[in-house]
């Protein structure tokens, strides 16, 4: 029996749900369309040939439950987050046009809107639909071991809507980094599996942003865009060079405008015994190289391929295939968007905190910020939503919130992570004794720090990582943690966790514990612009908890979670009942000495804070 169409309402009737999104939808058999919302009555009245039997709303909010199994959500970037989360806390499901969100808050109020109403957040870049991504994906296990990819996609004149939100930084979150370079991160997966990125460095300009030349004509004007040659605040290029844990380089370019003729996407892999190149145009403009090309090099011959010719735009129909897929198996899709969103996102954030661009050499526009922050690690909007850093006092206020570092506060990881860097020593340095205890007076930084400070080779961050994770299931709780978090769960203090580990690895390691779901949110330093000491992390996790620095308090075992607590404004408590040398974490007067996990519980009944006693 032939399941009935899902039945589908979009919000947002701009250039994305009309030119993309409605005449698919129409055109699917999976898919009816029962409602279109847009606080224009202009947009809606335009739109409704597209879908005739769809309801008109004038706000995504009066979009029912009872009638709408998935909402697209194709408003401005700066919208995405408010409007999917409202509908997915009220468990409509939503597909949401990229970016997902701006950044990691976002991300993860996300999350919490789709676990609460145990709907479904979809996502997700087309161009991993496209044929040709496909046939190149196919060639792979022919390459060898992967050593290098090449994303690039470069317009000759494509800068969206300039002077419109597209360009303000404050709505859009970023420039041709967030707007082409969100597709370009989505194949990475495809073409790589499951990865972490652990080394991000870029650069940006914005060299065409202010010229006319550089604007998209083909995309049109609207009511929220300026005339041609209007300045915004973002770049129009970015440059980048990541790196992932299994030492796989990809070298990243975005462009809105440049001095090409066309505007090309190419994706090359460099492999261990051959290499394959791909040249097309992702997205609709007409400015296209003529048909994708792809070719195999191998013991110095080039093997043009044959690519199957589709229509521009085929990718999205597939994209709607997979949508429906997902949702017919919703247990299995939820959470995975999420992940992946988290994932670019971070990337993202760590290319604009690395990128520092200096306004007039960089040919950044009249009256635009560069992509900087303190010490160029954060945009000027993300300074305006965090917490204001307060100096940590003697005496503070009642304490709503706690963020724990995990190594050695909540679990007992220093065996596994003792094994886990002798590994990683010998494959990378050699057979002799690894110095573990060097490493163990720098825990709580981010691992390639430390190996920076010790002037060791990064290599050894994949073995390290592999190792850790494939040792994982040994690693247990220290004794009392679990009636500590059960009894703080119990007086409705939220708890966070920052840890020097990958965001990633923290949370597999807390899930297979069986008590990721006691924290509102679990960072790692690789989802901050800076790691420990810096306060990065811990405003992060203060700003998901909702609360204010003054009510909260750090629990460490390492210097530099008190470090990082302290330059946060938050209690600096230090967690002594792990096997670690205390005199160091005295030294550093924390604000609080805990022996036993239990133990915090005493300042949580009292008004002040007590300063530690030796």
């Amino acid at each position: 029996m032939t399941a009935p169409p899902l039945r589908v309402a979009v919000a947002g009737l701009g250039w994305a749900a009309t030119s993309i999104w409605l005449p698919r939808l129409a055109a699917h058999p999976a898919f009816t369309v029962t409602a279109l919302a847009d606080p224009d009555p202009d947009r809606v009245t335009d739109a409704l040939p597209l879908a005739p039997a769809a309801r008109p709303l004038g706000d995504a909010g009066d979009i029912r439950r009872d009638d709408t199994d998935l909402t697209v959500v194709a408003v401005p970037n700066h919208l995405h987050a408010p409007v999917a989360g409202a509908l997915l806390a009220r468990g409509i499901s939503v597909f949401v046009e990229k970016p997902v969100c701006r950044d990691q808050r976002e991300a993860a109020a996300l999350a919490d809107a789709e676990a609460a109403g145990g709907s479904v957040l979809l996502a997700g870049s087309a161009a991993r639909q496209r044929a040709d991504i496909g046939a190149l994906a196919a060639l792979l296990p022919k390459l060898g071991r992967i050593r290098h990819i090449d994303l690039s996609w470069v317009r000759a004149a494509g800068v969206p809507d300039a002077g419109g939100w597209f360009t303000q930084r404050a709505h859009s979150g970023g420039g041709s980094l967030v707007d082409l370079g969100w597709h370009l991160l989505d194949i990475l997966p495809v073409l790589l599996g499951p990865t972490e990125i652990t080394q991000v460095s870029g650069a940006v300009s914005g060299d065409f942003l202010t010229s006319g030349a550089g604007n998209a004509a083909w995309r049109g004007t609207g009511p929220d865009q300026e005339p041609p040659g209007a300045a915004g605040d973002v770049e129009d290029t970015a440059r980048g060079f990541l790196v992932t844990t299994e030492g796989v380089s990809v070298s990243l370019r975005t462009s809105w405008a440049s001095h090409e003729e066309r505007d090309v996407t190419l994706v090359r892999v460099d492999g261990s015994e051959g290499s394959a190149t791909l040249r097309c145009t992702f997205g609709f403009s007409p400015n296209r190289v003529r048909r994708p090309t792809l070719t195999l090099a191998q013991g110095g011959l080039l093997t043009p391929l044959p690519l199957d010719r589709e229509p521009v735009g085929a990718e999205y129909d597939r994209q709607l295939d997979d949508i429906a897929r997902q949702l017919a198996e919703p247990d299995r899709a939820r959470g995975r968007a999420i992940e992946e969103t988290r994932r670019n996102v971070s990337v993202i954030e760590r290319f604009y905190a690395s990128a520092l661009p200096t306004r007039a050499d960089n040919g950044w526009p009249a009256g635009g910020a560069a992509r900087t922050g303190v010490e160029g690690t954060e945009s000027p909007a993300a300074a305006e939503r965090r917490p204001a850093p307060q100096r940590a006092r003697p005496e503070r206020d009642r304490i709503r919130a706690v963020v724990f570092d995990l190594d050695g506060v909540l679990v007992d990881s220093f065996p596994v992570m003792r094994e886990a860097f002798s590994i990683a020593y010998a494959e990378v340095v050699g057979p002799e004794p690894a110095p573990f205890e060097e490493y163990s007076r720098h825990l709580g930084r981010y691992f390639p720090d430390i190996m920076r400070i010790m002037g060791l080779p990064p290599e050894m961050e994949g073995p390290f990582v592999r190792e850790s994770y494939r040792l994982a299931s040994r690693v247990p709780l220290f004794d009392g943690v679990p009636a500590l978090l059960g009894e703080l769960a119990a007086r409705d203090i939220p708890m966070a966790v920052a840890t020097g580990k990958s965001g990633p690895r923290a949370r597999s390691l807390l899930d297979g514990l069986g008590i990721l779901d006691r924290f509102v949110t679990v960072i790692g330093s690789d989802e901050v612009p800076r790691a420990k000491p810096a306060p990065d992390i811990v405003e992060l996790a203060l700003s998901r908890l909702q609360v204010p620095a003054r009510h909260a308090v750090v629990i460490g075992d390492a210097i530099t979670d008190l470090a990082s607590a302290r330059a946060a404004g938050a209690g600096a408590v230090a967690a002594l009942w792990a096997d670690i040398d205390e005199g160091p974490m005295l030294a550093a007067a924390p604000d609080a000495v805990l022996r036993q996990p239990d133990e915090l519980l005493d300042l949580l009944g009292p008004l002040a804070l007590p300063l530690a006693t030796p």
